[in-house]
């Protein structure tokens, strides 16, 4: 049997605590051991966390608490923005209204798109304090890790002689 030992532990339960996993999701990090590198692009979050193998896509459609998360953010945003307007026309009713367009706009836009990967390891963290890994995906973990442990012990042998290439048809 494989063990993690690189899983840092808080509760008697082995899980880390409800405020460690949120921290660690919104500083984009595995909400279960902490270790960072989950994203290979802004958009492209990885299948496993390289440090425990926890899967991130625990069931179909895991991640639209994610793309809620964002948009709960967004939007708050953008009503921030409206609210600010709505404070500084009842103070002064000449106030112009691009500012709060041009704002509104940036908001409704850029925030989704710069929130994105923060937003799903903060999903991450919420589910997996919600939902504790069952028997089943721990061992999944485990595996998965035994195995990157494995390859990288163990790299493919190379006999030195260049592949065969078939002549095209």
């Amino acid at each position: 049997m494989v063990s993690i030992t690189n899983v840092r532990v808080d509760g008697p339960s082995g899980d880390p605590s409800f405020g460690r996993m949120l921290w660690r999701g919104m500083t984009r990090r595995c909400p279960r051991c902490g270790t960072g590198k989950l994203f290979s692009r802004w958009f492209g979050m990885v299948e496993r966390c390289p440090g425990c193998g926890y899967r991130f896509q625990r069931e179909e459609g895991f991640q639209l608490g994610g793309y809620v998360i964002n948009f709960g953010v967004t939007e708050g945003l953008v009503c921030l923005v409206v609210a600010g307007y709505i404070v500084a026309a009842s103070a002064n009713p000449d106030v112009p209204i691009w500012p709060v367009v041009v704002g509104g706009f940036l908001a409704a836009v850029v925030t989704p798109i710069a929130f994105f990967p923060f937003s799903r390891t903060i999903w991450a963290a919420i589910d997996l304090a919600l939902t504790p890994l069952d028997v089943v995906e721990q061992a999944e973990a485990e595996t998965a890790m035994a195995s990157k442990m494995h390859e990288a012990a163990h790299p493919p042998p190379s006999s030195g002689v260049p592949e065969r290439k078939d002549p095209p048809d």
